[in-house]
């Protein structure tokens, strides 16, 4: 069973590079690398690091942060060895919209990637693909080297081999940001939601189209009944809160409020 710890703040430095997504037209200029010096210690590297994870089971994760009329979201999990370190992070996204959707694997190294696997639904072509892709970079953040196997289905693409493509580049800021409650997921209140028989806390940025997130309440402590006594006069008030996931019977995820405070109470 994975070991959860909430909250999380970070100081891991997050790869360069321009996340904004290249034009096709730049796309097609990207250098294609058949092969590079290290690429076979890397690989090794990376299932080392995927069997230290495992064997500790020591996950930070991010609050389940979306945007409600886009579908837009993002989840992400630091995963440690057994001294507390992040070694691997896993970003959960959909683009909203009908836009590609998947995850992110950033394998570390002195806190910077060196290698991003990307699992991806990819519907921005004629015809939707399944992509299994795979970059390596250099210390200073430099793209060595892309490959990816891409079919109609995962399933298809796991006995294919990898082919070499243009170069493409990634960042982990917008993860980073995620686990560290920043920018557009600091964690505001905006208000509660009450449906059926329970109650939530809406955390998130300060925006009405910004990215939100929602925590059952089982109880209400002091910082919940501050809050309900004047709803409309805290909107926007940052806060940290603490929470923990839980999966039901049916194996849906959720989370559950653990306790909180005003973010400028000591």
């Amino acid at each position: 069973m994975l070991k959860y710890i909430f909250p999380l703040m970070l100081v891991l430095t997050a790869c360069g590079g321009n996340s904004e997504q290249p034009s096709k037209k730049e796309e097609k200029k990207a250098p294609v690398v058949v092969s590079f010096a290290n690429e076979a210690d890397m690989d090794r590297r990376m299932i080392e690091i995927d069997t230290i994870v495992s064997r500790s089971g020591l996950v930070a994760s991010s609050l389940y942060f979306s945007k409600g009329e886009t579908g837009e979201s993002i989840q992400v999990e630091g995963h440690m060895n057994d001294e507390n370190m992040i070694m691997k992070i896993e970003e959960f996204f959909n683009d909203g919209n009908g836009k590609n959707s998947g995850k992110r694997i950033y394998y570390l190294n002195g806190g910077l990637p060196f290698a991003i696997h990307e699992l991806f639904d990819d519907v921005s072509g004629a015809k939707p693909q399944f992509v299994d892709r795979i970059s390596y970079y250099d210390e200073n953040g430099k793209v060595l080297k892309t490959k990816e196997r891409r079919a109609d289905y995962q399933e298809l693409t796991e006995s294919m081999p990898y082919v070499p493509v243009g170069v493409v580049t990634q960042t982990m800021d917008r993860a980073m940001r995620a686990l560290n409650q920043e920018k557009e997921f600091e964690t505001t209140f905006q208000g509660f939601i009450h449906q059926d028989i329970f109650s939530y806390i809406v955390v998130g940025e300060n925006k009405p189209d910004g990215f939100h997130s929602a925590l059952r309440l089982d109880y209400k402590d002091p910082l919940i009944m501050n809050l309900s006594g004047n709803e409309e006069g805290y909107i926007g008030e940052k806060l940290r809160v603490n929470y923990e996931k839980h999966i039901d019977e049916t194996g849906f995820e959720f989370q559950v409020y653990a306790g909180g405070k005003f973010a400028d109470q000591q």
